[in-house]
């Protein structure tokens, strides 16, 4: 199923089950628009709302505030109208179009459609649309604005119709003041004596008598053809509305010669009814605009999902991370198994919502993932978009979760995307977080990323390439070491799961000696061990509380940190430099802490052993170690803070 034959899917499905129009389930002012209808949001003194009583007189009017939403109807032209082209909405328009002291032959366009609507309704009643149709035909909505806005103030209208007055604002200054009036937005409410007042933007049943009466005029007075996505006969359109601002999904292009060939015009390449054009577009323009579906990722891109039948429910978050009951307890799940939180929590929760209430994984419910992005001022792309049933949809979350799943700090996790990005190629910023300043870059990694969660691909090795790299300069991170260091580990365990079928248990590494206890991996654990031998020797020495030994002991460079990156390119030589520095500690604890002296030099005497062996089978002694390094320094320096690990 294509793209779009999938939005005209979940719109339909939306529609059947009472959330199109439907302003009960709005969030953020969002309402999925009804056929034929567009919205604008108002920036505080750009849409003035005036009020009609049952008699069709104006009573009232007012700004609305800043983040109000409006519903209006619009016509298959002016939705996509520009520049000078005269294309009236249907009822609420600016006021150029609805004063004919302003523009005249923009008003007359504008009072020719209220007409015909007029007309329609005296056999289609709708007294709603009749009252406000009855004010519009008296012609004084600009005289109007300036009664309810001004209340008798005194202003001057220029040749450009540019309003100026004065204004006293609440601390008694005077304060001058100047709209354009050509560009205020014009939307009405009914007074209603018993039942409350009913704005335009809410008023259903004048949307559906709006909608019929489209309908009405395209069945006899448009030439039909077949939809490519619904495969009727019906009315079919070259024009479609924009979405991030005027880029459209669907673009004709104004040259001729694009055509020369096979097809003679714009309309040949795809053809796609106004009703279906209508619901395809209403659709992704709610998803990209409703955060609940949509993540920005950057440079005008937007990552898209939904579930067709389940639309309420929102998306599931595939680039951040997966939130956490605010009632759970971090402390008491520490003390679990990381798999089992891992399966209890993050699994729990995607199961939730991919299967429902239900608690089955019906057939035709089927998840969406889309990434789409603005490529110029009138065009939007497609880059990416797949169509999965539920149970293949939370079988690969999942699975990304497991594979990519580590500690951090407390808690058991798997990097978000945006983290992952922000690993890869962040730098700290002041506050000691990784960031990507390079935001195509940043975009292009998240798009290279989504298809190994949602398409099972393997994660590309030159991302881990760059891991290991970043990682090699462990002094590049100040403050951000330790959450560095946790996820590039979860990104090589998922390098191993991908490509050497090996799933690392973060606190159960030991369990899998025969794929990991490598070379690299041994030398990971030895400048572990020479690191804590150097800040223990320091504490012990001191003597401190232990609040100031993590203070100091944090702020500390150790040699271990100075010859990271030598220990990684030639280990043996930089191994016999740091073993003669560490000396003096090793002394120091012997004399201060005997029993610390015997643990860790138990724990060297081991692994040289082990490094030893395996020089006579693989004949390398100053070799380059590979990412093994970095998880055999992570096992050992968990397990110093987890006695049960080591």
């Amino acid at each position: 199923m294509s793209l779009m034959a999938a939005l005209l899917e979940t719109y339909d499905f939306a529609l059947a089950r009472g959330l199109v129009d439907n302003p009960t389930l709005s969030t953020d002012g969002l309402t999925l628009l009804p056929l034929y209808h567009s919205s604008k949001v108002s920036g505080g003194q750009d849409i003035f709302e005036i009020t009609i009583d049952k008699n069709s007189n104006a009573i009232d009017g007012r700004f609305l505030e800043k983040g109000q939403v409006v519903i209006f109807p619009i016509t298959e032209d002016s939705i996509t109208r520009s520049g000078t082209k005269i294309a009236p909405h249907a009822i609420s328009d600016e006021l150029s179009y609805l004063s004919p002291k302003i523009d005249i032959d923009k008003n007359n366009s504008y009072m020719k459609g209220i007409k015909e609507l007029l007309d329609y309704e005296k056999d289609h009643s709708n007294e709603h649309f009749r009252i406000i149709g009855n004010y519009i035909m008296k012609n004084t909505i600009l005289e109007d604005f300036l009664k309810f806005h001004l209340k008798g103030r005194s202003y001057s209208i220029d040749a450009k119709f540019k309003l100026s007055y004065e204004e006293i604002t609440d601390k008694g200054k005077v304060q001058k003041k100047s709209i354009d009036l050509q560009k205020i937005f014009i939307t009405f409410k009914l007074e209603k004596e018993y039942s409350g007042d009913i704005t335009l933007t809410r008023d259903i049943d004048l949307h559906n008598f709006y909608i019929e009466y489209v309908k009405h005029k395209n069945s006899y007075s448009k030439e039909r053809s077949y939809c490519d996505i619904t495969g009727k006969l019906d009315y079919c359109v070259e024009k479609h509305r924009g979405l991030i601002g005027n880029a459209k999904l669907i673009s004709i292009s104004n040259h001729d010669e694009t055509y020369y060939g096979r097809l003679k015009e714009g309309k040949d390449v795809y053809r796609i009814s106004y009703e279906a054009s209508q619901k395809v577009h209403n659709m992704l323009k709610y998803l990209i605009e409703n955060k609940n579906h949509t993540s920005y990722i950057g440079e005008g891109a937007y990552l898209v999902n939904w579930l067709s039948q389940d639309l309420e429910k929102g998306g599931v978050q595939l680039v951040s991370d997966i939130d956490y009951d605010d009632d759970e307890d971090f402390e008491d799940v520490e003390e679990q198994d990381t798999m089992e939180v891992l399966g209890g929590r993050v699994s729990d929760k995607l199961k939730r919502y991919f299967l429902g209430e239900d608690n089955e994984f019906n057939v035709g419910r089927d998840f969406h993932v889309l990434i789409i992005e603005k490529v110029s001022n009138g065009r939007i792309s497609i880059k990416y978009y797949r169509r999965l049933s539920r149970s293949e949809a939370y079988e690969r979350v999942v699975n990304w979760y497991k594979s990519t799943n580590w500690r951090f700090y407390r808690r058991s996790k798997s990097p978000s995307l945006y983290e992952i990005v922000n690993f890869i190629y962040g730098h700290e910023n002041k506050k000691g977080f990784l960031s990507c300043e390079n935001k195509k870059l940043f975009r292009s990694t998240v798009e290279r990323l989504i298809p190994c969660v949602i398409d099972a691909q393997k994660i590309p090795k030159d991302i881990i390439k760059t891991t290991f790299y970043r990682l090699s300069g462990k002094q590049s991170f100040k403050d951000s070491w330790n959450m560095a260091l946790s996820i590039g580990c979860a990104l090589i365990k998922k390098y191993k799961n991908d490509y050497e079928n090996c799933l690392i248990d973060v606190d159960r590494i030991s369990e899998v000696n025969q794929l990991l206890e490598s070379r690299s991996f041994y030398y990971g654990r030895l400048m572990a061990i020479y690191e804590k031998i150097e800040l223990d020797a320091i504490n012990v020495k001191d003597k401190d509380d232990e609040q100031n030994k993590e203070k100091k002991t944090a702020k500390r460079i150790t040699n271990s940190d100075r010859l990271w990156n030598s220990m990684i390119r030639t280990p043996e030589r930089a191994r016999f430099i740091l073993e003669s520095k560490i000396k003096p500690y090793q002394n120091m604890l012997k004399k201060n802490n005997p029993g610390l002296y015997v643990f860790y030099d138990k724990l060297i005497t081991e692994i040289t052993i082990n490094l030893m062996e395996l020089a006579k089978t693989e004949g390398k002694q100053n070799g380059s170690l590979n990412e093994d390094f970095i998880l055999g320094y992570y096992y050992q320096k968990n397990g110093f803070y987890d006695k049960k690990k080591i």
